[in-house]
């Protein structure tokens, strides 16, 4: 899971940033709050490693990120 802000371009960011580590995304689905402006962006990966590559990367982007636990 990935916190965004309701705004323009914020999917399509995200989106670019992992496409340029070459990750292919299986699943997504975002959870919008409108009290509070921003929107949880779920993925679903196909490796469990490009998991953790695509939360280091958007996380040094300031992203907050979430794994759950499987």
């Amino acid at each position: 899971y990935v916190e965004i802000p309701d705004e323009p371009g914020a999917l399509a960011t995200i989106v670019s940033l992992i496409a340029f580590q070459r990750i292919s995304i299986k699943n997504i689905g975002i959870t919008h709050n409108r009290e509070i402006a921003t929107g949880s962006l779920r993925l679903e990966l196909y490796e469990e490693n490009e998991v953790e590559h695509a939360a280091t990367v958007l996380r040094e982007k300031n992203y907050l990120v979430t794994i759950p636990e499987m």
